[in-house]
């Protein structure tokens, strides 16, 4: 039980201190890709750190504003 308290209380700090690992920001669709891999290289590609993106499982990517 111990356990189970420390690591909710571990996870709530990370979340707390610093949010980059769970992204709440709304993504807007970007454009759509032919494979997973040129999606993630457009992911890549972004250079802009303030700007979050996901690959779907469709090839959408879909960015931060």
């Amino acid at each position: 039980m111990t356990t189970i308290i420390v690591g909710l209380g571990l996870m709530l700090g990370m979340f707390a201190y610093d949010n980059k690992w769970f992204d709440t920001r709304p993504h807007y669709f970007n454009s759509t890709y032919q494979s997973k891999q040129e999606c993630q290289n457009a992911r890549k590609a972004i250079t802009d750190k303030k700007k979050g993106s996901v690959c779907t499982d469709k090839h959408d990517l879909y960015v931060t504003k």
